[in-house]
C-alpha cells in the first residue's frame, strides 16, 4: 500500500510538498541545535552534528526496512560500489557543505540557495533521461529560479550580491550540486537494489563519514547536553528519515523534474520558519525569490 501510494500521480505533489516542508523546517531547527548544544563558529562540530544526525536516521530507516522484511544483505560488489558512492555524494559531501555553510549564513537565505539543487537536478536528468527532456517551459521554470537566486542576494540600498562569501552562500550552493548529483545516482541505485535499503545505507554511511570528517577538522565547542537539543536533535534524525525515505522513492518512480521542482517550496517555507521560530529580518526580496521560484514549479509542472 505505501508503495502504491507513493506512486500514485495524484498524491505525487503531497508528498513532494510534504517533503520540502521538512526540509526547510530543519534549516531553522539546525541553528536552534547548535544554540541548545552550545556550538559556535566550530566547523568540526557543525559536521559531526551532522553525521549523528544521518547516522541515526539511517538505522531508524533500516529498522523500517527490516519490519517490512526487505532483505538488507548486499548480495553483489556493484551493487556495494552504488550504495557507496551513494552515501558519500547523497549524505556524506551534500550535507558536509550544508552544515558548514549554515553556519556561515542566516537560515532563511540558506534556503533559497539550497533550492538551487532541484533546479540542477532538472537540468542534469534531461540531459540522461528521455522522460524529463529539457523542453521550452522547463527552460522558463529554470529561469525563474535562477532569477531567484539573484534576489535573495541583493543588499537593500546597497551594491548587487553585497555580502557574499565562498564558505556561506558557495557552501550552500556546493552542496545543492552534490544534491542534485545524488538525485540522479538515487534512480540507478533503485535500478540495483530496493530504494528504502538504499536510503538507509546511504543515510548511515554518508553519516558515519561526516562523524569522523568533524573529528579529523576538530572540535573546538565543549559539548553542552540538555533536554530541549536532544528533543531537536530527535526532530531533526526523524525529518532526515522520513523525507529521504519518501523522496527517494519519488525520484525512483517519477520523472525526476516532476519531483525535484518541489524543493523550489523550501525556500518559500524557509524563511516563514526563519522568521516566525529564529527571528531573522523579513526582507522584501525574499518574498520575491519565493514568488520567483514558485513560478518556476507551476511551470514545469505544467510541461510535458
Amino acid at each position: 500500500m505505501k508503495t502504491d501510494l507513493i506512486k500514485n500521480n495524484k498524491y505525487r505533489p503531497i508528498f513532494a510538498a510534504f517533503c520540502a516542508f521538512g526540509w526547510s523546517l530543519a534549516y531553522p531547527l539546525i541553528k536552534f541545535g547548535y544554540k541548545e548544544f552550545e556550538i559556535t563558529n566550530d566547523l568540526g562540530s557543525s559536521v559531526l552534528f551532522g553525521g549523528i544526525r544521518f547516522a541515526l536516521a539511517g538505522i531508524i530507516v533500516l529498522l523500517f526496512a527490516k519490519s517490512l522484511k526487505i532483505d538488507l544483505k548486499v548480495k553483489n560488489s556493484d551493487t556495494l560500489k552504488w550504495l557507496l558512492l551513494f552515501g558519500l555524494v547523497n549524505t556524506a559531501l551534500h550535507y558536509m557543505f550544508a552544515y558548514m555553510g549554515l553556519a556561515n549564513l542566516q537560515s532563511s537565505r540558506s534556503t533559497i540557495l539550497d533550492s538551487m539543487g532541484g533546479f540542477f537536478l532538472i537540468i542534469l536528468s534531461g540531459l540522461i533521461y528521455k522522460e524529463d527532456r529539457i523542453n521550452g517551459k522547463k527552460r522558463s521554470g529554470c529561469i525563474f529560479g535562477l532569477f531567484g537566486i539573484v534576489l535573495i542576494n541583493i543588499a537593500p540600498l546597497n551594491e548587487l550580491f553585497a555580502n557574499i562569501s565562498f564558505k556561506g552562500d558557495g557552501f550552500i550552493l556546493i552542496n545543492a550540486c552534490f544534491a542534485a548529483l545524488g538525485g540522479i545516482i538515487t534512480r540507478k541505485v533503485s535500478e540495483k537494489t530496493d530504494i528504502t535499503k538504499a536510503t538507509g545505507y546511504s543515510m548511515l554511511f554518508g553519516g558515519i563519514i561526516m562523524i569522523f570528517s568533524g573529528f579529523a577538522i576538530g572540535i573546538k565547542s565543549n559539548w553542552k547536553i540538555t533536554l530541549r537539543g536532544i528533543i531537536i536533535l530527535i526532530i531533526l534524525v526523524l525529518i532526515s528519515a522520513i523525507c529521504f525515505e519518501v523522496y527517494n522513492m519519488l525520484l525512483a518512480y517519477h520523472p525526476i523534474s516532476k519531483v525535484a521542482i518541489f524543493n523550489a517550496l523550501i525556500p518559500v517555507l524557509g524563511v516563514m520558519f526563519s522568521s516566525l521560530l529564529l527571528h531573522e529580518p523579513f526582507r522584501w526580496q525574499y518574498l520575491a525569490a519565493g514568488l520567483s521560484v514558485a513560478i518556476g514549479i507551476v511551470i514545469i509542472n505544467k510541461s510535458e
